[in-house]
């Protein structure tokens, strides 16, 4: 049992302050305390409110209630094995802190002795910010799992994450912020027993609906989540997914979007994620969203035949309104048997994406795929001022890939793309793409440039709303190569272009233009333009552009 210094440290912080005696009124406040968890000299019997009287187990941890403001600090350089998983919720003003003290090196919590689950678990709790912790979670045992039936569960794998936070009809959960963890080899499941297999591996942020019924979907706020910030964290050697927020009660599966019930104000900034079995990072159910100066490394490197999880992206968006992508820089991204294996996903249902200012190189599967839409539904893209060097270089796909026709407006300009020698990448492909024209849908495709040493060659969207302006394309000129009335052919004239992408989003100003480029004023205005270059440099509203990213 545990003694009485916890009751007097715990339960009796609600004090009752005298407002006014003469109105004879009264309120009560809740003084946040401080609990230090110290797995060599703590002791579960003593307060924990101090370091000399720290707590020693997460069995304690998990066995107590916390309040708005609370902090739970653990003693660095020291390892707990088990599932950390604290009870109570936080505000937004107040939020509950899982931290460290002692200026060592990080924490460890350590699930690898788990059945399943998460390492690091909250459950329908709100107002809580993770800050600081060493993250593993490998059983040891392969765990990719396999087929077993059913669409996208049905294996033998078992769920794993490091740090999972989970709603399950709890309504909307706001301000969980995830910072400056490092979370690594987990040992999540491809082809899952248990819940979709996207909501297992690093950092997974769920709303575990995925049998809501849509009549209740329709609700706003049935179950989601708000202010959502998952920041400046590592993620490595994780399976299936890096970083995920996935809402499911945006809509049932693949095929039904409910917007009143998106969750809000989801950010993912700022992380690293290096060599994921699976997707590097993924939104899906959100609004008002923003993937920017992330890293991603090395994703798509485990895949399942047969199975509805063949391959994965690296960035990518799903039944989202509202998302920007910008600022990232993703390489290293495989496919498998010509599924995926892109830097960037604008997937079903997404209206209203941004993806700007990005860097992708070297992703096997091409630099941006655009999913249409087949039943319901609509999407609004924007793509613009990124580089892809080397992207798209299996020859399956294309640079640019849209599948089932993606439908709304879709408006590229200013990207550069450069080919190295010998690669068969397609700088254009359409695959299954429905007429354009079709509801009115626009495709364009205006002042980029395309400077081409491969073999690949274009499969262009068609119909009357398909349009190519003011391109510069250069290099070889396959059969395909799209009408452009006011096409230039000519010499770029990059500044010092590499055939071997450099890494790092600041190391490419080789692939700028120099002086005396065709490119130089030549590119169509374009309205709403975001008024600034992948280099932060101004862009005109009113003048002629460079072509290109620079």
């Amino acid at each position: 049992m545990f003694n009485q210094n916890f009751i007097s440290a715990n339960r009796l912080r609600v004090h009752l302050l005298v407002l006014g005696l003469i109105a004879g009124c009264c309120a009560t406040t809740v003084d946040a305390a401080t609990y230090y968890i110290d797995s060599v000299n703590g002791s579960d019997g003593a307060a924990g409110t101090s370091t000399a009287t720290a707590w020693q187990s997460l069995t304690r941890v998990n066995a107590t209630t916390f309040l708005a403001g609370d902090q739970i600090l653990f003693h660095t350089g020291q390892s707990w094995s088990g599932q950390l998983h604290p009870l109570g919720s936080g505000t937004s003003a107040a939020p509950i802190v899982i931290s460290s003290y002692g200026g060592g090196a990080k924490p460890i919590i350590d699930g690898s002795s788990l059945s399943s689950g998460g390492a690091v678990y909250l459950y329908n709790q709100g107002g809580w910010t993770i800050d600081g912790l060493e993250v593993v979670n490998d059983s040891g045992v392969p765990n990719v799992g396999t087929l077993s039936g059913g669409f996208l569960g049905g294996g033998t794998g078992i769920n794993r994450s490091g740090i999972f936070i989970d709603n399950e009809s709890a309504g909307v959960l706001s301000d969980i912020t995830i910072q400056n963890n490092y979370v690594h080899d987990v040992n999540g499941c491809f082809a899952c027993s248990g819940d979709d297999p996207h909501a297992n591996g690093g950092i997974i942020v769920v709303d575990d609906a995925s049998n809501v019924a849509f009549s209740d979907a329709l609700a706003v706020g049935n179950e989601s989540y708000n202010n959502v910030q998952i920041l400046d964290n590592t993620v490595s050697n994780v399976g299936r997914e890096g970083v995920v927020f996935w809402d499911n009660s945006a809509g049932l599966s693949y095929v039904v979007l409910a917007p009143a019930a998106l969750s809000n104000n989801v950010t993912i900034h700022g992380n690293e994620v290096y060599n994921v079995d699976g997707d590097g990072i993924t939104i899906s159910g959100a609004r008002n969203s923003l993937i920017d100066h992330n890293i991603v490394g090395a994703a798509g490197l485990v895949t399942l035949a047969g199975s509805s999880q063949a391959s994965s992206g690296g960035i990518w968006a799903m039944k989202t309104i509202g998302v920007t992508m910008q600022y990232n820089e993703v390489y290293g991204v495989l496919s498998a048997a010509g599924v995926d294996g892109q830097a960037f996903d604008n997937d079903f249902y997404s209206d209203n994406t941004i993806v700007q200012y990005n860097y992708s190189h070297d992703n096997q599967g091409g630099f941006m795929l655009m999913e249409g839409q087949p039943i319901v539904g609509g999407t609004n893209l924007t793509v613009r001022y990124n580089l892809s060097v080397n992207d798209g270089y299996s020859g399956v796909k294309g640079v640019f890939t849209s599948e089932y026709g993606t439908v709304g407006t879709v408006n590229i300009y200013n990207n550069t793309i450069y080919i190295a020698a010998g690669l068969p990448a397609n700088p254009i492909f359409c695959d299954g793409c429905f007429p354009y024209g079709l509801n009115g849908n626009v495709w364009n495709f205006d002042n980029n440039i395309i400077a081409n040493f491969g073999t690949g060659k274009y499969t262009n969207p068609a119909g009357p709303y398909v349009a190519f302006s003011n391109n510069l394309l250069f290099g070889n000129h396959p059969s395909g190569e799209p009408a452009d009335a006011h096409k230039i052919i000519a010499n770029p004239l990059f500044v010092s272009p590499a055939s071997t992408a450099p890494y790092g989003i600041g190391s490419v100003s080789g692939y700028q233009v120099g002086a005396g480029s065709p490119a130089i004023g030549a590119g169509a205005v374009i309205s709403n333009n975001g008024g600034q270059d992948y280099f932060g440099n101004p862009v005109s509203a009113t003048a002629a552009p460079t072509i290109g990213f620079y």
